[in-house]
């Protein structure tokens, strides 16, 4: 009767997928970086999409069993505005990145005003919390000053977070490998 494998003698026998997915997933972010437009397409693509699937599911969830009628009248609205803003975006993906990146610019005035708050009034670490509320603040009010500054920094943010973890991944590739052959 064969020993059963444990789980990372079975990830160690496949230890060159870890690398197939390094090497694309480098190849990804190359292509990010180097064609941000496209790179933000895509982007957009995925929110529409993303937006369109929440309505869909909103509005199944809408005709299950035994919910009250007031939550299921609220999950067919909620649905169909994500189902009709999904569609939109899917077509118009520029315009869902665009929306997406107001609504980050938005979140780092906020955080960097809580941030500010507690660095204000909080004990310890108040000159970390100051700092990194001011630098949010300030990255907010550029990308809503100029979204194409905005835009850009996430492509290309985008393509170094692809490089970054298609290294990891290949290193971990290598390290099954060593544990195949050890």
């Amino acid at each position: 009767m064969a020993k059963a494998q444990t789980p990372l003698e079975q990830a160690a026998a496949h230890w060159w997928l870890a690398v197939l997915v390094g090497l694309i997933s480098i190849a990804a972010g190359i292509l990010a970086i180097a064609y941000e437009k496209i790179t933000l397409l895509a982007l957009g693509l995925i929110f529409g999409i993303s937006v369109l699937m929440y309505g869909t599911f909103a509005l199944v969830a809408a005709f299950e069993p035994k919910i009250p009628t007031s939550h299921a009248v609220l999950r067919v609205v909620v649905g169909i505005v994500a189902v009709l803003a999904g569609l939109v975006l899917v077509v118009r993906p520029g315009a869902s990145v665009l929306v997406l990146l107001i609504a980050v610019a938005f979140w780092l005035i906020i955080a960097g005003i809580g941030d500010l708050a507690i660095g204000i009034s909080g004990p310890g670490n108040r000159i970390v919390f100051i700092l990194l509320g001011l630098v949010s603040i300030a990255a907010g009010v550029i990308i809503l000053g100029d979204p194409d500054i905005g835009l850009r920094t996430l492509a290309i943010i985008a393509g170094i977070v692809f490089v970054a973890r298609g290294l990891f991944e290949i290193a971990a590739g290598i390290q099954l490998h060593r544990l195949r052959t050890a």
